[in-house]
């Protein structure tokens, strides 16, 4: 049986298991009936948290619009499972085919959440991210929007995800001068492995040291996407690294970086991702990543993470060689 597989967000009343799923592949790549048989694996395996958004997958053509909430509010109903599972999902995010048309004025936010809300079929979003951020918005106005649609019932708890650390700083001095909740979590991207130029959305933020220092000072959750790096290390390790994966991460550091892991996971019996992740969930502060998983064994595989006990860990400081993604890139996460 998994060890401490759940864990109590900071500053809220929720109990979510140490992984998060996510949800970008629900009703789009992944069919209704896989959509439905992976998430039955992920809560059957213990997971009880699942990461989504309201643009989730409408860059596609041909795909029923927030396709991803959509099919996780049908999963939750047929189960039964909707005080038993938390679903996180962003809102905010710039018109697609106009990037620079950032929404996180008040009606834009309550039009997404009200959305999320139906989509998902609860009386409440448990946690809602801002999906983007804009930085000609004062912070004060846009918490103060959040702070309104959590009184109103609408939202539960509200969180930050691409946000610099110096707008997660502002953010975190306003809700103390009001006495606002602030954000609970924050979502970057990260992992060990640093991203290559050019291999990601020129909007998304990925860890740096500001924000580890941030997250540190604060006890905020980091819940980041893309924690595995598409399988980076595990490819290294046995030789199978695609096209797709090397352009995105494929350098000395990163391979000097599998090295190391490849080392440990060797003398453990795990994984060079799983021992990744459990190096990650030993910062100074909670961390749930979101993985990225797409069949019952890559589930079973990411939860034994949380049963490693690394008698000799490698420093995580000396593994934080932190890269802020600006890059260009495809999709949207």
């Amino acid at each position: 049986m998994t060890r401490n597989i759940h864990i109590r967000l900071p500053g809220t009343e929720l109990e979510v298991s140490r992984i998060c799923l996510g949800g970008n592949r629900f009703g789009a790549t992944l069919d209704q009936d896989a959509s439905f048989a992976l998430l039955d694996d992920f809560f059957d395996a213990g997971g009880n948290f699942i990461d989504t958004a309201k643009v989730y997958a409408d860059w596609m053509p041909d795909i029923e619009r927030s396709t991803s909430e959509k099919t996780i509010g049908r999963w939750l109903a047929s189960r039964g499972l909707l005080d038993r599972v938390t679903v996180a999902t962003k809102g905010g995010h710039p018109i697609l085919d106009d990037p620079e048309h950032r929404r996180l004025d008040s009606a834009s936010l309550r039009e997404d959440a009200e959305r999320s809300r139906d989509n998902l079929g609860v009386q409440a979003v448990a946690i809602f991210y801002l999906h983007r951020d804009d930085p000609n918005r004062p912070v004060t106005e846009i918490l103060a929007s959040l702070e309104d649609m959590r009184r109103d019932g609408l939202i539960r708890h509200y969180a930050a995800s691409n946000w610099s650390a110096a707008r997660l700083a502002a953010a975190s001095r306003a809700a103390t001068q009001h006495g606002w909740q602030g954000f609970i979590a924050n979502q970057p991207e990260w992992s060990l492995a640093t991203r290559n130029p050019g291999s990601a959305a020129a909007d998304l933020i990925a860890m740096d040291r500001d924000m580890f220092a941030w997250h540190q000072e604060h006890s905020i959750v980091a819940i980041p996407y893309s924690s595995q790096a598409r399988g980076y290390f595990d490819k290294v390790a046995s030789g199978r690294l695609d096209e797709g994966t090397a352009e995105a991460y494929d350098d000395d550091r990163n391979r000097a970086l599998a090295d190391r892991l490849t080392e440990v996971a060797t003398n453990t019996g795990a994984t060079p991702t799983q021992i990744m992740l459990a190096l990650m969930m030993k910062a100074p502060f909670p961390v749930i990543p979101v993985v990225g998983c797409h069949s019952k064994q890559q589930i079973l595989s990411t939860f034994k993470s949380l049963d490693l006990s690394l008698d000799s860990p490698l420093p995580l400081t000396e593994m934080l060689d932190f890269q802020v993604c600006r890059k260009k890139g495809s999709g949207s996460l």
